[in-house]
């Protein structure tokens, strides 16, 4: 028989729910397993959007689907709105199942007033880990991206919904970078346009001004019909606490006009590669896997890569990639991954294909009108 659990929030009850996609992708090389204890950590506490709900559908005893649903009632009020989101959704190979957790989702957001529900989404104000991957299914995700098997697209279709937007991912091999054209280039629209990019290099003393600096670029680059949170200081904050452990100040750059900070682009070396090899576990030897795999990380992934509107089309994007490359270059990166891009910013697809990259991986998010029968 064939039932839904609504789960507490906490560590023990949450705790199938995150162990679901071990036995799902058991025999898929790949798969990236999330830190168990890291996921269990992020889900117990409270979502900072609003309220959320964890469903885990049984087949008798065996879990077999899962779905997180929630409000997001800062987002909500910016774009003035009534929507809901689904995120985590996991299902084994039978559409029933992942109807069942699906049709909970849809009825708990439609009891709470929300007319509509968008996913997937990532957690956190990052943003980094949207939509359901459907195309590039030929190799494991690169940092904080999503996987899935190439099946749960027609399974949401099936379910209702249809395509909300595509965030896209791009790759570059660092061997096919013109380097000796971005020599010429850079210096030019630098003394042009009287800016200049400097490495972030974080520290407890300069940890305060970088975020207020990262705060005041993204707040001034900020499209209105961005479906994301323009981050406060606080959330800033609580990021960077998420992600110091995969920072590379090779990698992260920021321009300034003389001290107005204008741009940032913020890379990671791809640690997939080494969370790949610990299965989900810093102990026993799992953190031993960590220590020396990442001496050996040979891919990376460019985040975020954001001027202020009055230095668009000057060459500070291409001054700060410029940057970022000389640094990967000396960590021994072989390729970059540019993701995700919102398929609806022309200027950066544009300015991203630039960079010798090709589209290589789509992330789809999907749709649902919770009005209709």
């Amino acid at each position: 028989m064939i039932r839904v659990e609504i789960l507490e929030q906490n560590r023990s009850a949450l705790r199938p729910f995150v162990k679901l996609p071990f036995q799902l992708y058991k025999d898929d090389p790949n798969w990236v397993a999330p830190l168990i204890g890291e996921q269990l950590c992020v889900l117990s506490q409270p979502q900072e959007g609003g309220p959320c709900r964890f469903f885990l559908v049984y087949d008798g005893n065996q879990p077999v689907a899962r779905v997180m649903a929630g409000i997001d009632e800062r987002l909500n009020e910016r774009l003035n709105r009534k929507c809901g989101y689904f995120s985590l959704f996991e299902s084994v190979q039978r559409p029933d199942y992942a109807r069942t957790a699906l049709d909970a989702a849809c009825a708990y957001l439609r009891e709470e007033g929300m007319d509509t529900v968008i996913g997937p989404v990532a957690l956190g104000v990052d943003d980094f880990g949207k939509g359901l991957l459907v195309q590039g299914f030929d190799g494991p995700p690169v940092l904080f991206n999503p996987y899935n098997p190439s099946y749960y697209a027609d399974y949401l279709e099936k379910c209702g919904f249809s395509k909300h937007r595509d965030h896209l991912a791009y790759f570059m091999r660092m061997d096919e970078f013109d380097q000796h054209a971005m020599e010429e280039i850079v210096p030019r629209a630098k003394k042009r346009f009287g800016f200049r990019v400097e490495r972030v290099i974080w520290s407890k003393e300069n940890e305060e001004k970088i975020l207020q600096n990262i705060g005041r670029v993204i707040r001034e680059a900020f499209p209105p019909e961005w479906e994301w949170n323009v981050p406060t200081y606080g959330d800033l904050r609580r990021e960077v606490k998420h992600l110091r452990e995969y920072y590379s100040p090779e990698m992260t750059v920021m321009a300034f006009a003389e001290n107005r900070p204008i741009g940032f682009v913020l890379a990671f070396p791809d640690y997939n590669q080494v969370l790949k090899k610990m299965k989900g576990h810093v102990f026993p030897v799992g953190w031993l896997k960590y220590m020396f795999g990442k001496r050996k990380i040979h891919g990376a992934r460019c985040s975020m890569q954001i001027v202020v509107p009055e230095y668009q089309h000057k060459g500070v994007n291409t001054a700060m990639f410029y940057e970022a490359f000389l640094g990967a270059k000396n960590l021994g990166i072989q390729w970059v991954e540019g993701s995700t891009v919102d398929e609806t910013s022309i200027t950066s697809i544009a300015n991203t294909e630039k960079m010798a990259s090709h589209l290589y991986r789509v992330y789809r998010q999907y749709e649902k009108k919770l009005t209709e029968a």
